[in-house]
């Protein structure tokens, strides 16, 4: 990680652009799945990140189309997504139920799940490919800004 002793120049302030713009194009293409809503994106996003956060480095599930099974996904309580995601309750819960309705989202024992056969959808695997396209230009514009990877630069 760089820090401000690591480095001759300050790039804080470039790199936070960066990141901000990239956070900011990335909510709204990935909205398009949700009928260019943001905050759905962001509620259904979260629910499948704390599902799936421990199988971060897990190699069985790096691949694009290797996507873990129901079995792996951990269940979410609304009280864990209201911490994550902080908004008023009443907008939450009727975000969770819009997505429940749609099939996005489950509600089995323990939470809220999103199951694997939503992440197999050709929309879902193109915006998986997206991401990872912007996410690697986004790294690209870090260095060009003068950021460090704590590696070789390459």
């Amino acid at each position: 990680m760089t820090t401000i002793a690591d480095s001759m120049t300050d790039n804080r302030r470039a790199i936070v652009r960066i990141v901000a713009a990239e956070m900011v194009h990335n909510a709204s293409s990935m909205a398009r799945v949700h009928n260019n809503d943001v905050i759905e994106y962001i509620v259904f996003t979260a629910i499948w990140v704390l599902n799936s956060q421990h199988l971060i480095g897990d190699p069985r599930f790096a691949e694009l189309k290797n996507i873990p099974p129901n079995a792996t996904r951990k269940p979410v309580a609304v009280a864990e997504l209201k911490r994550t995601i902080p908004m008023p309750e009443e907008i939450l819960l009727s975000y969770l139920e819009r997505l429940i309705e749609q099939g996005w989202v489950e509600k089995i024992a323990g939470g809220l799940v999103v199951p694997t056969a939503v992440f197999t959808q050709p929309a879902m695997l193109n915006g998986t490919s997206e991401l990872y396209e912007r996410v690697v230009a986004m790294v690209q514009a870090m260095r060009v800004a003068g950021f460090s990877f704590g590696d070789d630069g390459a």
